[in-house]
């Protein structure tokens, strides 16, 4: 019987990468695509074929060509999330707030994905010298020209920021090393501690956009605030269309009234 022999550590990058083919990464997709969401899995095909675009890269070469470049996403991804009512949301961050005076950092990052709409990842590489004007703002740095931004702290949030910051580096890390997945879970933490639907940290942008504009926010506003280019983004992966239909009704009657658009 013939063994496989397994990558040991001396393998070199092309060495390990030349073994990845076309068909291979397939039926890596197609086992992946079976067990889990089609957000998930269609994510995770993404990044995959970043990275090993990445390998192709000129400089690198470590294999001539991308193996997942034929291999196409399936599924109908999903548009929104599951988002928590203005009661459920109370009851959230009553609990959130409990666990920041008991010093949980990611009771924090998860109140900063609903009281300021800002995402995962800016959240876990947010430095300290980003927490600016003595805590009232955050320099965000997101992955198009429109996130990066800078976002007004609550004042809710101010005193556990400023805690977290205190001691560390200007460059340090304001939350600790951490993935992005550690905002999402601990936003689910809070939910079951609450006992509120579980919803997640995406769906906390969502109740922070569908709130704004139920309070009479312009939808541009509302986009600002979530870091998107246009509202057409902010409305079809976060707002409750209800809301916006609200927020279009307000509108039409002010101008029928004589107001201004």
């Amino acid at each position: 019987m013939r063994v496989r022999s397994r990558p040991d550590e001396s393998s070199s990058p092309h060495e390990l990468l030349e073994r990845i083919g076309r068909r291979r990464t397939q039926g890596l997709y197609d086992s992946l695509a079976a067990r889990v969401a089609v957000d998930t899995h269609r994510n995770t095909l993404a990044e995959a074929r970043t990275f090993l675009k990445w390998c192709c890269h000129t400089e690198r070469r470590w294999i001539p060509r991308n193996p997942l470049d034929g291999v196409e996403g399936v599924g109908r991804r999903s548009e929104g999330k599951e988002q928590l009512r203005i009661d459920e949301a109370r009851l959230w961050l009553d609990e959130a707030v409990a666990g920041a005076e008991k010093g949980e950092a990611g009771a924090i990052a998860a109140m900063v994905s609903l009281l300021m709409s800002v995402r995962s990842t800016p959240i876990v590489t947010r430095v300290v010298r980003d927490l600016d004007d003595d805590g009232r703002l955050l320099w965000v740095e997101c992955k198009t020209k429109a996130g990066k931004r800078t976002v007004k702290v609550p004042p809710v949030l101010q005193p556990y920021l400023h805690q977290l910051a205190d001691g560390k580096e200007p460059g340090d890390l304001l939350f600790g090393e951490h993935v992005y997945g550690w905002v999402r879970q601990w936003v689910k933490r809070i939910c079951r501690r609450a006992g509120v639907p579980e919803v997640t940290a995406h769906g906390m942008r969502g109740a922070h956009s569908t709130f704004a504009e139920e309070s009479g926010e312009t939808p541009e506003a509302v986009a600002r605030t979530l870091g998107h280019e246009s509202p057409r983004t902010t409305h079809k992966h976060y707002t409750k269309a209800a809301t916006v239909a609200a927020a279009k009704q307000r509108r039409v009657l002010k101008v029928l009234a004589g107001g201004k658009k």
